[in-house]
């Protein structure tokens, strides 16, 4: 398999830790959707985005919540990330809701702060998304384990999903992190402390 997209994306993250997790080989090709790369990522996916995955038959899986679905479904024994029904299913999925919510808007806060030109930015705007990442973290704060993991003695999906938006809020708009946030910082350090973690964190 191929993954392809930088680990800068807390979406490519998201899917290179969930591979790692479950022990499956992959290469990594870090295209970036900016610049020189954007013509090359386009021959891999006609939309120019990532993350995108090149399964072992040829086909080229998109948008992440597509790639987490295939990776489940093909999970050997003992792999799934998530529960397979019920009330826990439903409980890990808003988890990974919540932090792709918060992802998503970490994203679009770069976008409007680092590629609209300055004199174009609307501060009601920037306010708006800063305000809905914040109303997201306070959320995974609350939902974080004192220790360990959520789901007991292993990462599973949603720590995979959390870790990768936290990383990247923190590293993107550090701003957004300094009140405070106890719980995700210490979650965050022990993940990436494992290698399935580390390998990928920019």
């Amino acid at each position: 398999m191929i993954l392809y997209g930088r680990y800068l994306s807390p979406f490519v993250r998201r899917v290179a830790i969930w591979l790692a997790l479950q022990d499956r080989a992959f290469e990594h090709r870090p295209l970036s959707v900016m610049g020189d790369d954007f013509e090359a990522l386009k021959r891999v996916n006609p939309f120019g985005r990532v993350p995108a995955l090149a399964i072992d038959d040829g086909m080229v899986l998109v948008e992440t919540s597509a790639i987490i679905d295939w990776l489940e479904e093909t999970a050997l024994a003992g792999k799934r990330l998530l529960p397979a029904t019920g009330r826990e299913r439903m409980t890990a999925l808003q988890g990974v809701a919540c932090a792709n919510s918060v992802a998503e808007k970490g994203v679009a806060l770069v976008y409007e702060t680092t590629r609209r030109p300055k004199e174009l930015h609307w501060r009601d705007w920037i306010d708006r998304v800063e305000t809905q990442v914040r109303v997201g973290l306070d959320l995974l704060e609350a939902q974080a384990p004192d220790e360990g993991f959520a789901s007991g003695g292993a990462p599973n999906g949603v720590t995979a999903a959390v870790v990768a938006s936290w990383d990247f809020i923190a590293m993107a708009h550090p701003y957004l992190v300094e009140s405070g946030y106890p719980k995700m910082k210490a979650l965050s350090e022990r993940a990436n402390a494992l290698p399935q973690f580390a390998a990928s964190r920019p």
